[in-house]
């Protein structure tokens, strides 16, 4: 299992992928973008699942989403996010 963090264009879209993801299974949370992380809105969906599973939400079948981002906590505890994904509809 990874986390991911996938920001969003609207606030709007935040709250719906939010949604929509509170009936599948998987962890979810609403959480303020990382200053680290520029976005247009200020909300971010961290989800904790598989690799498989992060494949139907890059595809944009879920929700869409500006960019997704793989959570890597170093070994200082300090959190790195590296993109993965960029601009699904």
């Amino acid at each position: 299992m990874h986390n991911f963090l996938f920001t969003f264009q609207t606030t709007h879209q935040a709250l719906s992928a939010e949604k929509k993801m509170k009936k599948e299974p998987v962890s979810s949370r609403l959480i303020p973008t990382p200053t680290e992380i520029f976005a247009e809105c200020g909300f971010s969906l961290e989800l904790t699942m598989d690799e498989e599973q992060i494949e139907q939400i890059a595809r944009g079948e879920l929700f869409p989403y500006a960019e997704c981002y793989l959570i890597v906590k170093s070994e200082n505890r300090s959190t790195l996010y590296e993109k993965i994904y960029s601009g699904c509809p």
